[in-house]
């Protein structure tokens, strides 16, 4: 695959929204993207116009990796070559090896902690200032796509439809995979937000602003505001999160949560040391 840092500097200035699948996408006004430069985590090619695409598994969200799916070739896709290698059939690889973007988060160092969800790409070092082909990747793949953004020139990271929740139940705007790898829902989407966080800090430091763009006109009862757009807009009001792919796509990992960390101190060593760095 082409390495991602050719991407870089494509768009010097520009806001770039990064556009992820949660459950206010099904109400969000998607004509407000048509022509925009865009970044789509993962299926949100279903729902939005994609310029770019960004994924860990290409297998689950790739259209042309997908059964029964129209391929769309206006995307241009980006994701990590040793995981399509294993993922893909050789022909869909091949496909993917000629046409899709790559990149690499190999200097990070797993946090020892027994959960899936590790420090190894957890290097806000990646986000501060471009790094070769290296992109921070921890607990969601939306803060690789606003690192990659950023690296592409943009002033303005726009994130929209990374809710970081459920909401009435609904965990996706359309049914589609999940993967909770072994724990509450609720825990992931709080790692989605710290993530999310740390790197909109770092971006800070290089003069690039990371802020959310949300359907709802009242953020203390999104709930609802949900509710009276679906009616306005008949949508439906909930939808089933499709099947746990974590036992068929991580059973190395979700084994090894299931076993009590043997030794939690050096974990607690490299947190520390991290936030020295």
């Amino acid at each position: 695959m082409k390495p991602v840092s050719e991407l870089y500097g494509r768009h010097p200035g520009a806001d770039i929204y990064v556009v992820g699948t949660g459950t206010s996408m099904r109400v969000f006004p998607v004509s407000l993207l048509e022509g925009k430069i865009t970044v789509g985590l993962n299926m949100a090619w279903k729902n939005a116009p994609i310029t770019y695409g960004i994924t860990i598994a290409p297998h689950l969200n790739i259209p042309e990796c997908m059964d029964g799916e129209a391929p769309h070739p206006e995307i241009t896709w980006v994701t990590k070559r040793d995981k399509a290698k294993v993922k893909l059939t050789p022909e869909q690889f091949e496909r993917a090896d000629a046409a899709y973007y790559t990149f690499d988060i190999r200097h990070g160092k797993d946090s020892g902690s027994g959960d899936w969800v590790t420090d190894t790409g957890r290097e806000l070092g990646y986000v501060r200032r471009p790094t070769g082909d290296l992109l921070y990747q921890w607990s969601s793949i939306s803060q690789t796509a606003a690192n990659l953004a950023a690296n592409m020139g943009a002033r303005n990271v726009i994130l929209v439809g990374c809710d970081n929740c459920s909401l009435e139940g609904n965990h996706h705007a359309h049914q589609q995979h999940t993967k909770w790898l072994g724990e509450p829902p609720d825990v992931r989407y709080r790692q989605y937000y710290e993530g999310l966080a740390e790197v909109r800090s770092a971006l800070r430091e290089r003069g690039v602003s990371l802020v959310s763009l949300s359907p709802f006109l009242k953020l203390d009862e999104p709930a609802m505001d949900f509710h009276r757009l679906c009616d306005e807009l008949e949508r439906p009001e909930l939808i089933e999160a499709g099947a746990d792919m974590s036992e068929a796509d991580h059973p190395r990992h979700l084994a090894k949560a299931a076993k009590p960390p043997t030794s939690p101190a050096p974990s607690l060593l490299r947190r520390a040391l991290g936030k020295i760095r």
